[in-house]
């Protein structure tokens, strides 16, 4: 994109290098980092550094997760008509970042249409795990510093700086603070009123700086290009198909034919273009998990050396002391494949392991009916599921060891298939009701429910 080209920096755009006032009541900053995925490609090959290139992947509508928009569940409901949903060809892949040389490349273009415009880029097949362990890595980094952080995406992140001015001084004494937190990355920052002047902000900021919207916001985004907007790349297209190129241009129709003429996602694009964003800030909830890295000498597909490698890392993670005395539900190893894309195996255990030998069984279970698609170049192992349960107590009364049973049943059933087990009970309702429909009904049994068992009956 030429934002460049296109946006000017206006009166009501403030650079956050001088002192300023201090934030609004609820004034949010928002850490993007440009391309966060060719970021960490580059950080881990240098030598790609002056090569133009293309991170691709799976169809992934990153601008639901920019956004958080309602609109988004609906479409994602209808997802398995889109290119990609099922298949794993050219055009079902899409662009999640670009070498900054291609600047006509958006996040979200379908990988064939940029193949097209750029014939002698290298494709990277997109390391998603990788992506994800960096961007945690980097938002423990900030919780050390500001209690109120959201990862809305990977290299995208909100943080609530209300009330910071007191620890730290004015939004340009935050700001470097927030900058300090993320080294050897390019950060823009930006702080506005809310997550999307926040966000729009960071688009003028320059490397390791931060930009404030501090005027009307109309005028603001006025001459910001539509391509800027957090909406489906193809809603892009459609704008620009009707001529409008500018925030201004959508600014000055009126909402209703916007959604008219573009369902949700245009009614969306005409708040937004009107700086109007009542998303609230969601904290990240931590989630305890212990990790260990090592590095192959030379790649290998022989488990004579993989499963020495796991067996080692599980010593180490068992040694740390968030694990002492603590037991694991699951464990997730991720490697670098040479000349493939990377490989992920996920285990989730029967129950919880307290320990590197039971875990090592575990694992070499599973591992013995996994496909390696290749050498492996490192190998990263990951327990989650952090429990203090260190045994288990049976219950002398048949009744609740039974609902026991299920409920630990269940819970495994959910870290294995990460979604709410489908399983229901039937519970009466209202008897004594002449109408059938009225007299019982299903309900989802979840884990760790304060539900009062079932009848015997039921």
């Amino acid at each position: 994109m030429h934002r460049s080209n296109t946006i000017s920096t206006q009166p009501s755009v403030t650079n956050l290098s001088e002192k300023m006032p201090s934030a609004p009541a609820k004034a949010i900053a928002c850490l993007r980092i440009p391309n966060f995925q060719w970021q960490v490609e580059v950080a881990r090959k240098p030598e790609l550094h002056d090569r133009s290139a293309i991170v691709a992947g799976k169809a992934l509508d990153l601008s639901e997760e920019l956004t958080n928009l309602a609109a988004g569940s609906n479409q994602r409901s209808g997802s398995s008509s889109r290119p990609g949903s099922s298949s794993d060809s050219l055009s079902a892949r899409v662009v999640l970042a670009a070498s900054p040389d291609l600047t006509d490349v958006m996040p979200g273009m379908s990988l064939m249409e940029a193949t097209s415009r750029h014939k002698g880029a290298l494709l990277i097949e997109a390391d998603t795990p990788l992506y994800a362990l960096v961007f945690d890595e980097i938002i423990e980094n900030l919780e050390r510093l500001v209690p109120d952080i959201e990862a809305a995406a990977p290299g995208l992140a909100y943080v609530g700086i209300w009330g910071l001015e007191g620890l730290y001084g004015d939004d340009a004494h935050v700001v470097r603070l927030l900058a300090s937190a993320v080294d050897s990355f390019d950060l823009r920052i930006g702080v506005g009123d809310n997550k999307w002047l926040a966000y729009a902000a960071s688009l003028l900021s320059l490397t390791n700086s931060g930009r404030k919207v501090t005027g009307e916001p109309a005028r603001f985004l006025d001459r910001f290009p539509v391509d800027s907007l957090p909406v489906p790349y193809s809603l892009v297209k459609r704008l620009h198909a009707f001529g409008l190129t500018t925030m201004g241009h959508i600014a000055d129709i009126t909402r209703g034919p916007m959604e008219a003429q573009f369902g949700q996602a245009g009614g969306t694009a005409w708040d937004l273009a009107n700086g109007i964003d009542d998303r609230p800030l969601i904290p990240k909830r931590s989630v305890l998990g212990v990790s260990e890295h090592l590095d192959f000498p030379d790649p290998t597909a022989s488990m004579a050396t993989i499963v020495p490698a796991i067996e080692s890392l599980l010593g180490r993670a068992y040694g740390r002391s968030q694990l002492s005395r603590r037991f694991a539900r699951q464990a997730n190893i991720q490697s670098q494949v040479f000349q493939h894309a990377p490989w992920t195996m996920r285990v989730a255990f029967k129950d919880p392991v307290g320990n590197k030998n039971q875990a090592l069984f575990a694992i070499k279970s599973k591992l013995d009916m996994a496909v390696i698609p290749g050498p492996l170049e490192d190998m990263r192992l990951t327990l989650s599921g952090i429990t203090g349960e260190a045994g288990r107590k049976e219950s002398m009364w048949k009744d609740v060891k039974r609902d026991n049973d299920l409920q630990e049943t269940i819970s495994q059933l959910r870290t294995r298939l990460r979604i709410a087990p489908p399983i229901y009970q039937v519970r009466e309702l209202e008897p004594w009701s002449r109408i059938p429909e009225r007299r019982y009904a299903l309900v989802q049994i979840s884990a760790g429910s304060n539900d009062p068992p079932p009848d015997r009956g039921s």
